[in-house]
């Protein structure tokens, strides 16, 4: 390939600092859930401490798998994750199939956060002003033109954003993230003020259950609440810094992601007694308990944080599966069009297929979106999977036995997560229209795997692993 080319085609900018993948992986930590599961999910299944308990812990038990990431970061520090990951350890064949996965699961969280929206303002704004022009119903969820306007407005622009090249997106992502740490906090900070009655946390456990299970019940969601952190991995040719921070940063997040949802919780539980306070059904429980502690103020900086936290998880995921779709294509596992980048350094069709999708997505309900999103849980809990088994293997080929442990731990964890969503009464358990998502998309994964086999496995890098593929280019383009 030519220099001009290259030059035409672009490379990676390494622009984003440590900030910036710090952000990324909070932002697409924390979702809009943060702010209605205390509510709807937490508290009645384990109590305020039970809740609290449950969060931090499954916070530190995601922080196993990260080791296995920051290893595969070192190792590889190349954009794809999962994809090269699964290739250099087991093949092109599980490559394809954990990226195929993982594809979906990033981008159906774009369409998703974007309808969180109007979530958003129905919860703020009752009788929202954006539910004028109603079209229909579907799956039990009123579908209106001015909500499905704002989702396009919102998944538009932040396409812009990225497309404009990863500074850009990195320096967004910062501020917003920012923004839902400081607002989270002035809403704590708030309530505390206020002096609350600490004996409104009693009973500190859902009564009437072991402690244990109330822990249990809680930890069950850590896959749902943490998932977000693997989006680090994608940008890994894009560090200003050295990879090894990389582990540190993916800590960090998680971490603080554990204690904002801590502190959720803890505001939704400590105003009134928790107990017949969620015994009244309110429509909004976080809500309410902030308006009643600081007013209005309060819940304006609750609506801030939550609308950071849908925007910095689209931002996040726009950055996480362009770069995947780039590290497919430019490995012939998806056509060759996702694999140009501009001069700027952004794999810009990318971005742009993943924009035209989502803006088909509002169309069909939120109800249908949330059932392929839980749905692309599966895929999640397969990237942690097989980044901790190909961690595992090529630790025991390096002989470095610390992390071969490390991994095999996190290859039991992340198993667990990826069974429980095939046992009934799990948190995570598929419904059946999940059920059949998952099947669809399965029977399309096998057809489109056989269509691109020639040129895939017997093509131009015919016997030649995804990360040397990428290596290759990556020095072709710091010669430019």
């Amino acid at each position: 390939m030519s220099g001009n080319k290259q030059q035409q085609e672009g490379a990676f900018k390494k622009d984003l600092r440590k900030i910036d993948i710090w952000s990324l992986a909070l932002g697409a930590i924390i979702g809009w859930g943060c702010f209605v599961m205390p509510g709807t999910s937490f508290l009645p299944k384990a109590g305020p401490l039970g809740s609290i308990l449950g969060l931090m812990l499954g916070a530190i038990i995601m922080c196993i798998i990260c080791f296995s990431y920051g290893y595969m970061i070192r190792k590889f520090p190349l954009s794809g994750g999962e994809f090269v990951y699964a290739d250099a350890a087991f093949g092109k064949k599980h490559a394809f199939i954990c990226g195929w996965f993982i594809v979906l699961a990033y981008w159906s969280l774009i369409p998703l956060n974007s309808t969180a929206l109007a979530m958003i303002s129905r919860y703020i704004l009752p009788g929202s002003p954006l539910q004028v022009g109603y079209l229909y119903t579907i799956a039990g969820w009123d579908v209106y033109l001015g909500e499905i306007a704002l989702a396009y407005a919102f998944i538009i622009g932040l396409g812009i954003v990225n497309m404009r090249g990863v500074k850009s997106a990195g320096w967004f992502q910062t501020l917003v993230a920012i923004s839902l740490f400081a607002a989270v906090l002035f809403a704590l900070v708030g309530v505390l003020l206020t002096k609350p009655d600490f004996n409104n946390l009693k009973p500190f456990f859902l009564e009437g259950q072991p402690k244990f299970s109330s822990i249990l019940a809680v930890l069950a969601f850590a896959p749902y609440c943490f998932v977000g952190f693997d989006c680090i991995p994608q940008a890994a040719e894009e560090y200003s810094f050295s990879h090894k921070a990389a582990l540190g940063l993916m800590v960090g997040a998680i971490l603080v992601g554990g204690i904002i949802y801590s502190a959720v919780v803890f505001i939704t539980s400590v105003v009134n007694p928790w107990a017949p306070m969620l015994a009244a059904n309110p429509d909004w429980a976080t809500g309410e308990m902030v308006l009643k502690a600081i007013g209005y103020i309060g819940v304006f900086f609750i609506g801030i944080a939550m609308l950071c936290a849908v925007i910095s998880g689209m931002n996040g995921f726009y950055i996480a599966s362009s770069r995947l779709l780039y590290s497919m294509s430019y490995a012939d596992a998806l056509p060759k069009k996702f694999a140009h980048l501009t001069p700027q350094g952004t794999p810009k069709n990318s971005i742009l297929f993943m924009m035209l999708l989502a803006l088909i997505a509002p169309w069909f309900g939120r109800q249908v979106l949330a059932w392929i999103v839980d749905m692309t849980c599966v895929g999640a809990a397969m990237g942690f999977t097989y980044t901790c088994a190909s961690a595992a293997k090529i630790a025991k080929r390096d002989g470095d036995k610390g992390q071969m442990w490390i991994s095999i731990l996190g290859i039991a964890v992340a198993s667990i997560f990826l069974i429980i969503t095939f046992i009934p009464g799990m948190p995570g358990f598929l419904s059946i229209p999940s059920f059949i998502i998952l099947g669809v998309w399965t029977v399309l994964g096998i057809i489109f795997y056989f269509s691109i086999k020639k040129h895939y496995i017997y093509g131009r890098w015919k016997g030649i692993p995804v990360s040397e593929i990428l290596y290759t280019k990556m020095k072709e383009d710091r010669k430019i």
